[in-house]
């Protein structure tokens, strides 16, 4: 959908189902629909001359929409919640590819939302609406907002876990080099998500107990079955991140040892080698006096002392054990 006006987009929703609605058309669904949604980027300063000028909203979510505020959270304020919601960055293709971070002020018949770049989760909600999705109020809006974040946060630990599974197998079958397993990045991403899942969790338990009154009564209701999804979210990413921080360290283990062996085969063959080089060296310099230089069976002498300190350098390290 092509941005119109100061917001992004904007629906009007009566009886649930929604309706595309147009800067003109604005102002006279916010007083004949049962409520209106609208969505800001704040990247456009039209929508924040627009923000500024909005009477509704508390003024504390004016100002912690306008500032693009990035720590989770709920807040109330009278009849209107307020806050920042998780959410993911999303490319041309509309996967999910890093944090994002969607700001929101819901009120009884309005629901206000802005983000800095394009965003994964509200977008899917949007193309929800397209297809014929309805949101009875403000409330279940956002509630769909943090359901649709938790689905597209368990397909990316399913993800995840899918690649442990496959490092996992190739670890254990003994598959080829193990050099190219990459577990760096994929734990990173892992420390990444919880810290994201353990905010919201965080986030959605405060707003459950909030320091002040207010009279939002159908968001708080569903609060603590978003926060046991957020909890078993954070749960699940823990145990992701033990996975692979053990099948690291075995990774770590199993590198250190081929290197080891490697190191002991090199070590091995530079003991067997430097006693002939230095005999080979010694009977190669160009000065009077050298034995054999004139001695037609020099070269088979010089040789058969060769052969002779590596074996004895290949018994002494039999005996040393350093050698099977």
């Amino acid at each position: 959908m092509a941005q119109t006006g100061a917001f992004l987009w904007a629906y009007a929703f009566r009886d649930g189902a929604a309706a595309a609605l147009t800067d003109q058309a604005l102002a006279p669904a916010l007083a004949a629909q049962d409520w209106v949604w609208t969505h800001f980027p704040l990247s456009d300063q039209r929508a924040r001359l627009h923000l500024e000028q909005l009477k509704e909203p508390p003024a504390a979510a004016l100002e912690l929409i306008l500032r693009a505020e990035q720590r989770v959270q709920i807040q109330f304020a009278g009849d209107w919640a307020y806050g920042v919601l998780p959410d993911f960055e999303r490319d041309l293709d509309g996967a999910a590819i890093g944090v994002g971070r969607l700001m929101f002020a819901m009120g009884p018949r309005r629901l206000i939302t802005a983000r800095r770049q394009a965003l994964c989760v509200v977008d899917d909600v949007r193309r929800d609406l397209e297809r014929g999705g309805r949101l009875a109020s403000p409330a279940e809006a956002v509630i769909r907002l943090v359901e649709r974040y938790v689905d597209v946060a368990e397909a990316r630990l399913h993800a995840a876990a899918e690649a442990l599974d496959r490092i996992e197998d190739r670890m254990l079958a003994d598959a080829g080099e193990l050099d190219g397993v990459k577990l760096g990045p994929l734990r990173r991403g892992l420390s990444r998500d919880h810290r994201e899942y353990l905010g919201l969790r965080s986030a959605l338990h405060r707003a459950m107990s909030p320091r002040e009154a207010h009279k939002v009564a159908v968001l708080p209701v569903q609060l603590s079955r978003l926060a046991q999804e957020a909890e078993d979210l954070d749960r699940e990413t823990v145990s992701l991140q033990e996975r692979a921080r053990l099948l690291h360290e075995e990774l770590d283990t199993r590198i250190t040892s081929a290197t080891n062996r490697s190191m002991r085969a090199l070590t091995v063959m530079s003991s067997l080698l430097i006693p002939p080089t230095l005999i080979v060296g010694a009977f190669g310099m160009n000065l009077p006096g050298i034995p054999f230089a004139d001695d037609r069976a020099g070269f088979v002498v010089a040789s058969a002392l060769c052969l002779a300190v590596v074996g004895g350098a290949w018994f002494v390290l039999r005996r040393m054990r350093i050698m099977p």
